[in-house]
């Protein structure tokens, strides 16, 4: 039931259910144990566990580290999942996005999502579209305009430059509006300018 109030929800705010699919978009449960449960029928180790960045480890053992959020699944640039990111829904939690921590497998200054299916579009356009919400980029994807890919809930890195600059020289910067976007645009636009991308 609460899986078809976000899906609702996220074709509310303009997405299809191909897109939902495409991207693996989903929903964590409120419950603070019901993947934890999951993983222990498993048979999963607690190092495991802890290094995988879905639970926390509490005085009263591990709880799920995303409840009641809508789910993004943010994949390597070969497609698979490495980590998550979880947007508030239907609460009043002041944290809006909950984020995976830094795991063996996830850096946050080296993803960009979205990243494993726009690489061939930007390497086609030779261009590339940042911006900073993975709503943005999902609704930019969907229109036909795939050669975009959104930072997870950091700064624009050198590294994330790097990154692109094996797919094109040319990068637009899409961020918000506001004075806090207009200055991480500033930022962005300085580290392309070090690692010598045109932005």
């Amino acid at each position: 039931e609460d899986g078809k109030k976000v899906r609702a929800h996220l074709e509310k705010r303009g997405l299809t259910s191909n897109t939902i699919e495409q991207f693996r978009l989903g929903y964590s449960l409120k419950h603070s144990d019901s993947l934890l449960k999951q993983v222990r029928s498993m048979g999963e180790k607690a190092e495991i566990m802890r290094q995988s960045g879905l639970f926390i480890d509490t005085k009263q053992g591990y709880i799920d580290r995303f409840r009641g959020r809508i789910m993004f699944s943010i994949a390597d640039t070969s497609g698979k999942i490495i980590a998550f990111a979880g947007r508030v829904f239907q609460s009043d939690e002041p944290a809006k996005y909950v984020n995976s921590p830094e795991t063996p497998l996830y850096n946050k200054s080296r993803i960009l999502y979205g990243l494993h299916e726009s690489k061939q579009a930007i390497r086609e356009k030779k261009s590339v579209i940042v911006v900073e919400g993975y709503l943005d980029f999902l609704q930019l994807f969907q229109s036909g305009i795939k050669n975009c890919v959104a930072i997870s809930g950091i700064a624009f890195t050198e590294q994330h430059a790097f990154q692109l600059k094996r797919y094109c020289n040319t990068v637009y910067l899409a961020y918000d509006g506001d004075s806090a976007g207009k200055a991480a645009a500033i930022r962005a636009g300085y580290v392309l300018i070090r690692v010598g991308i045109s932005s």
